[in-house]
């Protein structure tokens, strides 16, 4: 199971810390992770506190030191950076398995990791990100990085037979720009951002932020920096003993979400769904080209 990141335990702590506490909080978050791997001093210094109101900060987290609250912290971002190559060493050490014996073992984990996102899923924040989309005077623009970029064309499918107004960016990262020419207050912006988070992606998300967009963000527990400008965060696990993350849990967040948003637009869903299978008629049997020869 995923151990709870320090970020989301900084934010459960909120309502107990003092004013003094909370501005190192703040700051933290402002800049995570990178603010928590500064000095004490240099952490007090940029919340304007105290060295002694951020060590009282890091034992209300529950670390008996600040280098406690570094190492973990450390950890947590180590635990960000694992790529296929390291996990093929990682890999090394671990005991010999058949290959059907890997392959069970994979696919248990991936029901683990299913129930999972049951907990990390916050409902307040599933209700949210529902009735946003299901405003269909915003359009609704979707985004991921080089993998989860296919879940967002995949969500955008979905998406666009229950209502209108839904754009897929992808291609060339030269063009993402001339999308940002749309977006403003009434756009809704879904990102999918995961561990080996992407620079272009955070750019995109920053820049419609500006704009006034508002950003649903898809990503793992331990966040993406786009949360910073996030409106709604919904976290799912990725980790598998695979080389490579899994993106089944957000697959399935993904069909979840679009089926709770045709059940909130009814009749309207239904109606879009009627004249899309209408429209697809002549398409299902066009006759192959005349041989030319």
């Amino acid at each position: 199971m995923t151990r709870t990141t320090l970020a989301e335990r900084i934010r459960s702590r909120l309502p107990e810390l003092t004013k003094a506490e909370r501005r190192v909080a703040h700051v933290l978050l402002g800049r995570y992770p990178l603010a928590g791997l500064e000095t004490v001093q240099a952490l007090a210094r940029r919340a304007g506190v105290s060295t002694a109101s951020v060590l009282r900060f890091t034992g209300k987290l529950g670390f008996a030191s600040y280098t406690a609250f570094q190492s973990e912290l450390r950890e947590q971002l180590a635990a960000t950076l694992q790529s296929p190559l390291t996990r093929y060493r990682d890999g090394d050490a671990e005991p010999a398995v058949g290959n059907a014996g890997f392959v069970h073992r994979h696919l248990a984990e991936i029901r683990a990791a299913l129930a999972e996102a049951e907990s990390l899923v916050v409902e307040s924040e599933i209700e949210a990100a529902v009735a946003l989309l299901a405003d269909t005077r915003r359009p609704v623009y979707l985004l991921g990085g080089r993998y989860s970029g296919r879940i967002a064309g995949y969500m955008a499918d979905l998406l666009r037979g229950v209502r209108p107004h839904i754009v897929h960016i992808d291609g060339q990262t030269q063009k993402w720009a001339d999308h940002l020419l749309d977006v403003d207050r009434r756009t809704v912006l879904v990102c999918f951002d995961f561990r080996r988070y992407q620079p272009d992606v955070l750019s995109f998300a920053e820049h419609a932020a500006k704009r006034g967009a508002r950003i649903l963000l898809i990503t793992d527990p331990w966040h993406s920096a786009i949360e910073r400008v996030a409106a709604h965060v919904l976290p799912v696990p990725v980790a598998a003993p695979s080389i490579y993350d899994s993106l089944a849990p957000a697959l399935a967040l993904v069909e979840g979400l679009v089926g709770a948003l045709a059940r909130r637009l009814g009749d309207r869903a239904r109606s879009r769904i009627e004249a899309q299978e209408e429209l697809r008629v002549p398409f299902r049997s066009v006759p192959a080209e005349p041989d030319q020869r």
